[in-house]
């Protein structure tokens, strides 16, 4: 399946303007666009909605990539209002496609419910702590290969929530995972 690789998302006025490239095309080519059905929902019903159905997409990855508040309600959905995003998670229904109780999954997507679910974690103010993987001494910068220890605690990668370290460190084998913790670094005013 294909997505937009999103550089940055911007609402101008009464348009809404995407950097990005498709996933499926090499070399990767990224331009700005206008993207037209978002910039109607915006004349339309307003940068409210249009934020949601931004989220929406993010949600349900045909926009992946970049750091905006889009990608953060989506950390906010899997880790502060994770119980009450399970129900309306994709990922997690096992319903076969076709019955009724696919369709009923499908339909609760659509509900008002879950449009404030998704409006709740895009108004959700991230806390200014932040949580690290420590062990013997060395912070963990988590890389596409593996993990790198870093007695620097500045290199080291900062999650948003403990919850998030957690699932990072289930990504891992226990062998691996033997010792971690999940540490929350000191803030300054």
């Amino acid at each position: 399946m294909s997505y937009e690789i999103i550089k940055s998302i911007s609402i101008e006025e009464d348009k809404v303007f995407v950097i990005g490239a498709s996933n499926n095309v090499r070399p990767l080519y990224f331009n700005r666009w206008e993207c037209t059905p978002l910039s109607n929902t915006l004349k339309e019903k307003g940068k409210d909605l249009v934020e949601i159905e931004i989220l929406e997409a993010y949600e349900s990855g045909e926009f992946q990539g970049g750091t905006n508040k889009f990608t953060k309600a989506l950390k906010v959905l899997n880790s502060v209002l994770l119980e009450e995003y399970k129900k309306f998670d994709w990922r997690n229904h096992n319903a076969k496609y076709g019955t009724p109780e696919h369709q009923k999954e499908r339909d609760s997507r659509k509900s008002q419910e879950f449009k404030d679910l998704l409006k709740k974690a895009l108004d959700y103010k991230l806390p200014k702590e932040k949580y690290v993987i420590f062990k013997d001494g060395f912070f963990g910068k988590i890389t596409s290969k593996g993990v790198i220890w870093h007695s620097n605690k500045s290199k080291a990668t900062k999650f948003e929530f403990s919850e998030l370290a957690e699932k990072e460190k289930r990504n891992f084998p226990e062998s691996v995972t033997k010792g971690w913790e999940i540490v929350q670094l000191e803030t300054t005013q």
